[in-house]
């Protein structure tokens, strides 16, 4: 982590911030936003070479990924706050929005985050007219439910049993997911799945899996877990095929992350 980095500078704690407005609130981070975000950092520094600038923006994205409950972020706008004056907070809420509009696009997250920014900053006024002013298209996103959670884990366990999602797996995986749900109708349902297949092509990376299985602990009952792990051994049979040895392994793990004891293949979880 950043504490063990003697290099670590304004700048890196600059680009954390920059990357959980362009990577952060989609999970992805396009040509423009990158090079949105080397061209702003250059002007932090005097004589700031675009090498050293790649290298921090690789460097703050190492930290990002790892920094699986958003500590790292809090502690640079922390960081932030203390080390830029009024002015360097306007100018560094002004590169964000730059940032944020480089795909055309003004998501509902990317707002979000801007105001909290400013407010953190104590730069609301700011955060307020950058908002107003832009020239971004503003989108709202679909809502992610916990029935998109559990369609992801789903749509995962599917796919590593061959590396494919058959007609067999979408339609368990409908039926499992209407269970959790009855009151929504099926087209309801088909669109809860469709975003969470969505959402896992754009390969978001395993901090965005890694959230979604917090997300099912911490929310979900154990009684509740255990009907989840079932409806994974069901849609991992879909094919008629016995359970491949990935998805085995793949059970096995959501059964301890989730802290509950089952048998997979043959073993207790809780055993030994």
């Amino acid at each position: 982590m950043r504490e063990n980095n003697e290099f670590w500078t304004r700048e890196h704690e600059l680009a954390l911030v920059f990357l959980a407005l362009a990577y952060g609130t989609d999970e992805e981070l396009t040509e423009d936003e990158l090079a949105t975000m080397t061209d702003v950092l250059e002007g932090w520094r005097d004589n700031f070479p675009a090498d050293e600038v790649q290298d921090v923006v690789m460097e703050a994205l190492a930290i990002y990924l790892e920094d699986e409950n958003g500590a790292e972020v809090l502690q640079s706008i922390g960081q932030l706050k203390q080390q830029l004056d009024p002015a360097e907070r306007r100018r560094a809420l002004e590169d964000i929005v730059r940032i944020a509009e480089a795909d055309g696009v003004l998501l509902s997250t990317e707002q979000n985050l801007i105001t909290e920014l400013a407010s953190a900053w104590e730069i609301r006024g700011t955060g307020e007219r950058l908002i107003d002013q832009t020239t971004a298209a503003m989108q709202e996103e679909p809502s992610w439910s916990m029935l998109h959670d559990i369609g992801l884990i789903y749509v995962i366990v599917a796919h590593s049993t061959d590396n494919e999602i058959s007609d067999a797996e979408i339609s368990a995986m409908i039926a499992r997911l209407s269970d959790w749900q009855p009151e929504l109708k099926e087209s309801e349902i088909r669109g809860v799945l469709r975003e969470a297949l969505g959402f896992y092509s754009r390969d978001p990376g395993q901090k965005a899996l890694r959230h979604s299985v917090h997300l099912i602990r911490e929310r979900l009952p154990v009684v509740h877990r255990l009907v989840l792990l079932d409806d994974l051994a069901f849609i991992a049979h879909a094919d008629g095929d016995d359970i491949s040895d990935t998805a085995q392994e793949m059970l096995a793990s959501l059964s301890k992350s989730w802290d509950i004891g089952v048998r997979v293949n043959g073993q207790d979880e809780n055993a030994g």
